[in-house]
């Protein structure tokens, strides 16, 4: 809730600064149009970035010394588990499984880099690191080890197939996982559209441009 509230006010402040700025340029450069629309939207996307980028910054800065540190360690363990997994991919002979542990191992790095980049999603991200990626390293290696055996038992093919079973739906697990990590991501980027959008659009702009035109109509009719 904070966080929608923070992307609320810095669309509201970077809008009102952007449409102030195009306002201040039209007048000042002569009543130029063009100019005023597009100094007006970069003035808004560079305060919009900055207002973003500054408050990431204050809020990273609030994690306590103890919490980056254990949450470093963890990344690196993971990013260990994680190579244990990629590796596990050619020990495969099936394309079957061997397209579904890519599957786990792709998005798997995508979480480890999305919480290296804002070690924030850390705390949303913490039971996959802890507990679903040791299981999946685990399960997977075991699984290759059976399947690499010159013989085989009646439990072990059981155990095969409930094994290749799991793995879909852990790579299915895995994918939705990085959608919900990346969910605050696609909420930013929807914002960032709408405001670009209605920066595109805004009537006022258009208003603007037909003053403009009467008024020069007026003064030849003057003439």
């Amino acid at each position: 809730m904070r966080k929608v509230l923070r992307t609320l006010w810095r669309l509201f402040v970077s809008w009102n600064i952007g449409l102030i700025g195009a306002i201040i340029v039209f007048f000042v450069f002569d009543y130029q149009f063009f100019l005023s629309f597009l100094s007006g939207t970069a003035l808004m996307v560079i305060t919009s970035a900055y207002m973003k980028r500054k408050a990431d910054k204050v809020v990273t800065s609030d994690l306590l010394k103890e919490e980056k540190d254990y949450i470093r360690s963890e990344l690196k363990e993971a990013d260990k588990k994680i190579k244990r997994i990629g590796r596990a991919r050619f020990k495969v002979r099936s394309l079957v499984t061997w397209n579904q542990i890519s599957r786990i191992y792709a998005a798997s790095q995508k979480i480890l880099a999305a919480v290296e980049q804002d070690p924030r999603r850390f705390r949303a991200a913490q039971s996959f690191f802890i507990t679903t990626l040791d299981s999946a390293v685990t399960m997977i290696e075991k699984y290759i080890y059976l399947v690499r055996q010159p013989v085989r038992s009646q439990e072990m093919n059981e155990a095969i197939r409930n094994a290749e079973g799991l793995l879909g739906e852990l790579a299915a697990s895995t994918e939705q996982e990085l959608l919900r990590i990346l969910s605050d991501d696609v909420f930013d980027l929807d914002v960032e559209i709408k405001m670009l959008k209605q920066a595109l659009e805004q009537p006022k702009e258009q208003n603007v441009f037909h003053w403009q035109r009467d008024k020069e109509e007026r003064y030849e009719r003057i003439r």
